[in-house]
């Protein structure tokens, strides 16, 4: 998303899209996605951010190849949001960078923030394909878990493995609105999995199935690090 020089146009109109070749099919391998980290923002810009921010995403999922396009706030309160976009290959994305409203979002991020935000490119897993979030009807009751997970490389297999019988029955569950897993594109052993629920109450509920539990139990040994160390519970706030 943080990858345009400040500029200053007002215009929120979709530029021609005959300038570039989207054409490309949407498969696992040429989907485009990020995940990115804002960090801290200024207290007193948090209402112009965000409003800038929510303008973009509006727009960039009116765009055709648009998959998704989310912004989240931890929980706790604290103003250090994320964001996730997902296009149909990279080249929507470089189109994507060219609209007014993208540029004009870019101008308000780089005047709020405390010091630079960092993103991290991620790929679909051929394993375990991915399925395109609900959006909540209330998005204020909404619960989100973000984590980083790094695996160790001779576990991976093993790994996928349960991720794809638990991912398959968490999509299943009442309220579940998204259960994605997707790898850093430049380090196959490294992911980030996002689980979201309609409500606390939901993923709660979620937590204390017995097949949750023996998945939990058995994934313990794989990690190279405490994935606790680098979760994120928070909230949708793109609308």
């Amino acid at each position: 998303m943080l990858q345009s020089k400040t500029v200053n146009m007002s215009e929120n109109q979709i530029q021609d899209k005959s300038a570039i070749d989207l054409t490309t099919e949407n498969t696992a391998q040429e989907t485009f996605q990020e995940i990115g980290f804002f960090g801290e923002v200024k207290k007193d810009k948090w209402n112009e951010f965000v409003g800038a921010v929510r303008n973009n995403i509006a727009n960039s999922r009116k765009e055709q190849h648009n998959i998704s396009f989310s912004l989240y706030q931890p929980k706790d309160g604290q103003l250090q949001p994320i964001w996730f976009e997902r296009f149909d290959n990279k080249a929507a994305h470089d189109f994507h960078k060219e609209q007014n409203y993208f540029k004009n979002a870019i101008t308000v991020i780089q005047q709020s923030l405390v010091a630079d935000a960092k993103s991290i490119t991620l790929k679909v897993l051929d394993e375990i394909p991915v399925i395109t979030p609900k959006i909540s009807p209330r998005t204020a009751t909404s619960h989100f878990v973000i984590m980083l997970l790094e695996i160790e490389p001779h576990h991976r297999e093993t790994f996928i493995v349960a991720m794809t019988r638990h991912i398959s029955s968490s999509r299943k569950a009442r309220g579940n609105l998204e259960f994605n897993l997707y790898s850093y594109a430049d380090d196959p052993n490294k992911f980030v999995l996002i689980e979201g629920w309609g409500r606390h109450t939901d993923y709660a509920a979620q937590l204390e199935k017995a097949h949750i539990k023996q998945w939990t139990a058995e994934l313990k040994e794989l990690f190279l690090s405490n994935p606790m160390n680098s979760r994120y519970i928070v909230k949708d706030i793109s609308q």
